[in-house]
């Protein structure tokens, strides 16, 4: 199977520029974006069709679709509240942007300077042209393994679209359709001979009624 690998230490200019110039290979299925931030974080949809940033002319005077996330924070106003894609990027300091054909993993590293966006693709479709360092090669002698693991929480009738996890104890909302009473994510795993993982990227989310 063709895989790419590839990655850059990008400015925060080059990083959304990046982000707004992604070439999914199925713009019509959403993906899924994870950002993390001091003060919140986010798991949500991504509409590959809609505007990162507001265009100063729109096109034929149309109303643009601006891209927006439900971010859960100490400033979250209300659980349905949305904010702009681009303000939750830019507070971020980690975050993926995935679909079943490849993730964009990056996270923030203050010691590299302006260029402080440290940016990594993997995927079996490549997302990104000339934009990152093609390191695929890397991949040469590991093997390819498919896991999947339970995120936290369960559902129940009486918290729909919120999953409960009394251990931390916390409130989840994931980006999956229907009302499962648990969720798992696929994971990609590049691993050598001894079993040691290398590489590995998140690809899909699954509904479950398994119990863990």
């Amino acid at each position: 199977m063709t895989a790419f690998l590839k990655t850059a230490d990008l400015t925060q200019d080059q990083f959304i520029e990046l982000i707004a110039n992604l070439q999914p290979n199925n713009v019509k299925r959403p993906g899924y974006v994870w950002l993390e931030a001091p003060d919140g974080w986010t798991f949500d949809w991504w509409d590959w069709t809609s505007e990162l940033v507001v265009p100063e002319k729109s096109i034929n005077n149309e109303e643009p679709r601006v891209n927006a996330l439900h971010w859960c924070g100490i400033a979250q106003k209300s659980v349905e509240e949305k904010e702009p894609a681009y303000d939750c990027l830019t507070r971020s300091t980690a975050g993926r942007l995935f679909d079943p054909a490849g993730e964009l993993r990056w996270r923030t590293i203050p010691a590299l300077g302006e260029a402080c966006y440290r940016v990594v693709f993997l995927g079996n479709t490549d997302w990104v042209g000339t934009a990152l360092e093609d390191h695929s090669n890397s991949l040469n002698d590991l093997q390819l393994h498919e896991d999947r693991f339970f995120l936290w929480g369960q559902q129940t009738e009486r918290t729909p679209k919120e999953w409960i996890e009394l251990r931390i104890p916390h409130r989840f909302r994931y980006p999956i359709p229907g009302n499962p009473s648990r969720v798992k994510v696929l994971v990609e795993q590049w691993r050598d001979d001894t079993g040691a993982i290398h590489f590995s990227r998140l690809c899909d989310l699954e509904p479950s009624e398994e119990e863990e």
